[in-house]
């Protein structure tokens, strides 16, 4: 009784959608690996400004005690700055050339645009304005900053989810303005902080499926 051998054939090329398809995977990956971790851009900054200006609030309020309110805010915007560069600057490792500068330039704007921020407002606090006034001051223009660096981030990046934050970012220093003092700090750490977090967190469980 003889027995027949199937013999494999050749394994057929690829075909040029083939090859298409993994330089579109390849390219989707790459992109992905680029682009700053939710976590580390957006959720720093939304518990930031809960903790900061919650606390704030709270002290009006008369819960918390006025001395831990400075403790409060250097805290809560210390640590999204920080949080913000070391995301950026890991979102640039294996970038070279112009694209490792644009990034490197973005994460210095951020430093600089609150230095900057930090010294006209510290000087017209100086000048003697009412407290009420200041609070506004300060709330309105550090998240107007915040909102125009997301939109310059989105843009840049072509991040549509970052460049929506950036436009809610600058509704919220609209309102907190209008809402006036010290309803401003309510709109800031529930307005400001929690649609920083709620996008992070929605992002990072997208970029994971």
């Amino acid at each position: 009784m003889s027995t027949s051998t199937h013999e494999p054939g050749p394994a057929e090329p690829p075909t040029a959608a083939d090859a298409l398809a993994e330089i579109d995977a390849t390219r989707q990956r790459t992109a992905r690996s680029l682009r700053p971790s939710p976590l580390g851009m957006f959720v720093p900054w939304g518990v930031g400004y809960l903790v900061g200006f919650g606390g704030v609030w709270l002290a009006i309020r008369g819960v918390l005690p006025d001395a831990v309110v400075p403790v409060l805010l250097g805290v809560a915007a210390l640590v999204p700055l920080v949080a913000t560069g070391i995301t950026i600057t890991r979102s640039g490792r294996g970038l070279a050339g112009p694209s490792r500068r644009v990034v490197a330039l973005y994460g210095w704007t951020w430093v600089l645009g609150f230095a900057a921020l930090c010294a006209i407002n510290l000087r017209l606090t100086a000048l003697g304005l009412p407290g009420p006034t200041l609070s506004l001051m300060w709330s309105g223009s550090a998240l107007l900053l915040v909102g125009l660096l997301y939109l310059a981030g989105g843009a840049l990046r072509n991040h549509v989810p970052q460049y929506v934050l950036g436009i809610w970012t600058l509704l919220t220093a609209v309102a907190t303005v209008f809402v006036g003092y010290p309803a401003n700090f309510l709109v800031l750490a529930l307005a400001g902080g929690g649609g920083f977090v709620v996008l992070g967190v929605w992002m990072h469980l997208a970029e994971r499926r």
